[in-house]
């Protein structure tokens, strides 16, 4: 709707917004959730003529409906810096390179890697456009290792494959070193560093907490 349309009674209402590649998932749904929620208040006659609200008024509200609180900022930081510490520390692979690594590469580039991942026999996460595997799912015929199946399982279903990523990345105190350090305590090891363990990394991952800061 152009600024100088004036919309009718009983009128539907949307907003087309081009969100910037690479943005954070997180910024477009609180900005959504925030426009919601202020149209909803202002669209009621009643509310609009007590108020005396005016247009230059709706916009500041809205604006200000739909800005992050501190904690979202902090939150937002500490999962952009979580992701960068994995991208800099492991081994990924996009679908392209997984299918080039086989012996007998399926014609669509996108196989084997994305019938795997329907399956439940890996996971990817998805950064600046791209679908990215860790290294750590398949064995040296980069076909997936079932226990990666094992443990997606036990793990429960997820909304953010980051924090699947961050689970496996970093340590875990359910899962332990043999032996312990000089001051005689556990050493927790990172579930993609223990995927040997097929019994300690399910167990960890029935008992996850959900996070994915480091």
């Amino acid at each position: 709707m152009s600024a100088m349309t004036k919309p009718r009674e009983g009128t539907n209402l949307s907003l087309n917004v081009t969100v910037p590649r690479g943005l954070d998932s997180g910024v477009p749904e609180a900005f959504e959730e925030g426009v919601a929620r202020a149209m909803k208040i202002f669209f009621e006659v009643d509310n609009l003529r007590r108020l005396n609200i005016t247009a230059d008024k709706i916009a500041e509200i809205i604006v200000g409906q739909a800005q992050p609180s501190v904690i979202q900022i902090e939150d937002l930081v500490a999962r952009k810096s979580t992701i960068k510490k994995m991208l800099e520390e492991g081994e990924w692979l996009s679908a392209e390179d997984i299918n080039r690594l086989q012996s007998v590469p399926p014609k669509l580039k996108s196989y084997p890697a994305s019938d795997w991942k329907r399956r439940g026999r890996v996971f990817s996460v998805s950064h600046d456009g791209k679908e990215l595997y860790p290294r750590y799912q398949f064995d040296a015929l980069y076909q997936p290792l079932p226990v990666i199946k094992d443990i997606l399982g036990a793990y429960g279903q997820y909304a953010d494959s980051w924090a699947v990523a961050a689970w496996f990345h970093f340590p875990n105190s359910w899962i332990v070193k043999d032996g312990r350090n000089k001051e005689g305590k556990d050493v927790p090891l990172a579930p993609k560093d223990a995927l040997d363990r097929l019994d300690d990394v399910v167990n960890a991952a029935r008992k996850r907490r959900g996070t994915y800061v480091a």
